[in-house]
Order: structure tokens, then sequence, then C-alpha cells
């Protein structure tokens, strides 16, 4: 159980004794009341002989702004023992809402911590009666509380300043009275509304301990063309802009930044049009919509202000502040970052044939495959290989082929690229597989110093270095002469 909680059902559950006087002075601004508790006094006062069960509202109005906390009723159980017996108690556990804010996460914890030391306050000094109370700044007050109870009474009171020999504790007086007591409060009661709105905007997860994101969409202005990732299998496929494999560790990354996030401050709560154009919520930057753990979700950033976001959760209309770190990842992306920098890489075992092509002369590597009987089980067959290159001439597999093979597959890209080159590729190399009747095709185009474009299947998929492009060409000589390819 939480502590405030916890001290919320003791205090439901108790009477508070009356301090002298001091809570008729309160409750009714009695003159006579005040005068007979002038004398200075020391050690803990009770200003109010109700329970949290008696409330019916607490209005608080403070230089940040008004709000009101009601009452929202709940049942909690607790098991009580000893030695000797065993009972069961059960007892009012009350949250507390704010009205006009329904439909807004608020953190209701924050909300009881108010109410229940506002209404049972208790003063550690009286300080008698003043002549002035603008010295202790309950002429113009920090903050004015109104509780009201069932029975129709209120229970009225001012916060002033701090206090001159302890910061964590405040002057406070009755509406109408002039006598002045030093009290510690919760500070929330000099606070705006928005102060008990819940800061924690996601916090999703999984009862397995990994949460399954299946698809990502990234949209906004910072994306002229939205970036769609799809969970295929175990794998994260980018479908669009581009169709290619996305890198694992970036991916989760990104996953992370979106199952939790936390907001420094709350800036605006049920914001209208206008509102929403000056957080750059109209036209957000970049917006997240995901399913994870089969649920959906819409995130939006806004402006960026200093080092932050303004940012809003799809269905809740509050307008939060977080730090530009915790959503960088997804929020200043792109779709070349994302995806796996390879090419292809298909497995060595399943290709039948590799056709490279270098300035229009090709050539040909045939594999064939024969099962080993001695060494395969009826679930996992094993194959042994050999190579042909043009002509029929003989290639060792287990070195020079393998080698040149890893060549290819080694590939990585090293920049966005988005325009195929003109004209006929430099370099050209075709897969055909043993166990399906698809091709694939990786082709090179120079491009510029030191670059080559590889264009995947007709798709433009980066730029790399020529260094790559030109060792598949410089191997595929030592390989077809019979040379060791490193």
């Amino acid at each position: 159980m939480k502590t405030s909680t916890r001290n919320l059902i003791v205090v439901a559950g108790c009477i508070v004794v009356l301090g002298g006087v001091a809570a008729a002075l309160l409750l009714t601004g009695n003159k006579e009341a005040d005068t007979a508790s002038s004398a200075v006094s020391t050690g803990t006062i009770d200003l109010v002989s109700k329970t949290s069960e008696d409330i019916v509202s607490m209005a608080v109005t403070n230089q940040k702004g008004s709000y009101t906390l009601l009452p929202e009723n709940a049942t909690a159980s607790a098991a009580v023992s000893s030695a000797a017996s065993t009972a069961s108690a059960t007892a009012s556990a009350i949250t507390y809402g704010i009205k006009g804010l329904s439909g807004v996460p608020i953190n209701t914890e924050a909300t009881s911590q108010v109410v229940q030391n506002g209404f049972s306050l208790n003063a550690t000094k009286n300080l008698g009666a003043v002549d002035d109370l603008n010295e202790y700044g309950l002429k113009t007050p920090q903050a004015t509380v109104e509780v009201t109870f069932k029975d129709g009474s209120t229970y009225n009171y001012k916060i002033g300043n701090a206090s001159a020999t302890d910061s964590t504790a405040y002057y406070m007086s009755g509406e109408n009275s002039n006598n002045v007591y030093i009290v510690s409060i919760d500070s929330g009661i000099l606070e705006s509304e928005n102060y008990f709105i819940n800061k924690t905007i996601l916090s999703i997860t999984n009862a397995s301990g990994t949460n399954d994101f299946t698809a990502i969409k990234l949209s906004g202005t910072n994306f002229p063309s939205p970036i769609t990732i799809k969970k295929l299998g175990t794998v994260n496929q980018i479908t669009s802009p581009v169709n290619a494999q996305a890198d694992s560790t970036t991916i989760g990354t990104v996953e992370t930044a979106l199952a939790s996030l936390t907001a420094d401050s709350v800036e605006a709560v049920n914001p209208n049009a206008a509102a929403l154009k000056s957080y750059g919520l109209d036209k957000p930057a970049a917006v997240a919509e995901f399913t994870v753990n089969k649920g959906s979700y819409k995130l939006l950033i806004g402006a960026q202000k200093d080092s932050s976001y303004y940012a809003m959760l799809g269905k809740v209309n509050v307008v939060y502040l977080i730090k530009a770190d915790s959503v960088s990842s997804w929020v200043a992306t792109n779709a070349f970052t994302l995806r796996d920098k390879s090419l292809l890489m298909p497995d060595i075992t399943t290709v039948k044939s590799l056709a490279v092509t270098v300035g229009g002369t090709g050539s040909t590597l045939n594999i064939a495959r024969t099962k080993d009987e001695a060494k395969s089980t009826q679930d996992k067959p094993v194959y042994s290989y050999k190579v042909t290159g043009n002509g029929g001439t003989a290639i060792d597999y287990s070195t020079n082929y393998t080698a040149f093979y890893k060549d290819i597959i080694s590939v990585q890209l090293l920049e966005a690229a988005d325009k195929k080159p003109a004209g006929n590729p430099d370099l050209n190399v075709e897969f055909q597989y043993f166990d399906k009747n698809d091709k694939d095709t990786v082709a090179f185009y120079k491009s510029g110093d030191r670059r080559y474009t590889a264009v995947v299947n007709g798709s433009v998929y980066g730029t790399v270095t020529s260094a790559d492009a030109e060792k598949i060409i410089s191997d595929l000589k030592l390989l077809e002469g019979g040379k060791t390819v490193s």
C-alpha cells in the first residue's frame, strides 16, 4: 500500500483532537475565541475535528490559478492479525479528482496528499493575535483554501509567507481571523491544477518481459515519405518508403523509447485550435502510430522548445513538455538509419548459381550439391558441394568460392541514395537458388569519386565504397584463374 493511501485511511478512521479553541477560530472566525487563543503556544495543535469521509470538496486559489478537488470513493480491504486472533477490517480508501478535468490522467496520490494535509492541518506553533497580517503575507496570501463538509460546515484559511525560522513551514490564519499559526503544508496547495496531472505519458510492459511490437508508422513534417515497419515472423521489415530489413539494434532503441515516456511538465489541458498551433501540434513534426502487445497507440511531437518538445498522446487532451533526447531515436531518424546496411545475405548453401557480369562480360558459377547419405538424418540433410566456372572449370568450393561469396554478401551501405544512375551497371550479381524459383539481383553503378550506387532487385538501396565493389571484380579474376581468393 502506498504511504499516502495508508495515511489517508488512518485519518479516515480517527477523530482529530481539537486544539483548544483553535478549531472554533478556523471554522467560525469567532473573535472571542481569537482573543482567548492569543497567547503564544508550542507543540502540535490540531485545527479541525473532521474525517476524510466528511469532505465534499476542497477549493484552492493561489498565485498560479485555482482548482477544486472532489472525492472519488473506492473500497480497500486490510487484514489485521495478531498472535491471539485474526480479524478483517475494511476502510473506505478515498481518491480525489479535479473538477472540470474528467478524462485527464490524474495523479491521485498527489491529490490525496493535498487533501489529507489540507483538511487535517496541524499547527506547530500558535503565534496568537497579530496587529499586521501583511507582515506574515496574510493580507495578500499565497493561497486561500475552503474545505466543505457534508454537514454544511466549512474550513476556510489562508496561507501566507514561509516561516522566518523554517522555510518549509508557512504562516496561516483563519479566513476572518488575525490569529496566526505556523503550519507545514503540501506543496500542491501552491501549484496550479496542472501539478496533479500524471506526467507518465507511456509505460508499456508485457507479462512475458518483452514488449511485442508488430507495427510502427512514422509520419509528420519530419518524414516527407512516411516510414512503415512491420514484424514479419521474427524479423522487422521496412515496407515503405523502401523494402528492406530493419536494423534490429536501431529498431530496438526506437521501441524502448516508445514504450516508456515521462514528461517534465504539463503545458496545457484541453487546448483549443489556437493553442495546438502555438505548440506546433496542428501539424506535428513527428507522429508515431504503433501496435504493441495488441494495443494501439499514437504519439504526436510538436515544436521544439530549447532542448525539449511539446507532445501529446492520442485520446489524451493534454500538452506535455518532454526532453528531446527521450524521443530523438525516432523523431530525428530516417529510413536509411533504421534499415539494415547489408544488401543481400542469402545462405551460401541455398545458392545454385551466381551470374556475375562486369562491364558487359559475364561469368557464371554453377554449384552442384550431392546428398551425403552417411551424414544426413531424416530431419536434416547434409550436402557436399562442387563449383564450376565458365567452360566447366573446377573451382575450389570450401576456400576460394566461399571467400568470393563473402566478398558479395559483406558489402555494406555507406550513404543513402534515391536515384538510379542511367545506363548499364558496372557490376551485376544474380543469385539463383536450389529450392525456389525466385532470383535476386544486386547491381552496382559507378556514381562518383570512390562511390558506387547499389540497386537491389530494381530498388535503389544506397551507395557503397568503390573498394567493396572493385574487390568483387578483382577477386572474380583470381577465382577464374584458379588463384587463391583471400
